[in-house]
């Protein structure tokens, strides 16, 4: 689906270095099923700082919801995996300074610089949760799951022990989430 959207190369390399390198033989699956314009994306050496069209986060998301629970790795998984990936590669300095509330309150800077797309706003934020609103009319299927993965992940290496996120759609093209957590 081309939607005109462009995403840094960071929120590509989240979702497909963690694929490659925990589930290789389903990035292999997924890989062959992907558009040609897509796998020759995939098959380049992808920049943290580039952007690139959103259209193939469309077709990769699509693959991991038809293939990736069979394999153990549905969307959700897939967010969680993305998490420990930037928080390990990039974000490395918020496991000793942050709490999730700092982190979550950042994300709609966050969403800004990765998506030039939609917008993510807070709404509610408290001490141990927060609710947050994506408005995006074209947010690739697979998103919110995504979202709610990443958040749940966060809020782990973090310290802090999740309630799972929970996420609607409360309009066409808004998404709302609850992120809570536990005191330490």
């Amino acid at each position: 689906m081309l939607d005109g959207a462009e995403i840094k190369g960071m929120t590509y390399l989240s979702y497909v270095e963690p694929l490659k390198q925990a589930q290789p033989r389903l990035w292999e699956a997924i890989e062959r099923r992907l558009p040609a314009d897509s796998r020759a994306l995939f098959a380049q050496p992808l920049f943290a700082h580039h952007w690139y069209p959103r259209s193939h986060l469309h077709a990769l998301l699509r693959e991991v919801d038809e293939l990736g629970p069979a394999a153990g790795c549905d969307l959700r998984e897939l967010g969680r995996l993305a998490a420990r990936y930037q928080l390990n590669v990039v974000y490395r300095m918020f496991l000793k300074f942050a709490s999730p509330a700092m982190v979550f309150g950042r994300a709609a800077s966050v969403w800004s610089r990765q998506s030039s797309a939609g917008r993510f706003t807070v709404v509610e934020s408290a001490e141990h949760h927060l609710v947050g609103e994506l408005e995006d009319p074209q947010l690739p299927e697979g998103v919110p799951e995504l979202i709610a993965g990443w958040s749940d992940a966060i809020i782990e290496l973090l310290g802090r022990t999740p309630r799972p996120t929970r996420f609607a759609l409360v309009a066409p093209g808004r998404w709302r989430f609850h992120v809570q957590w536990t005191p330490r």
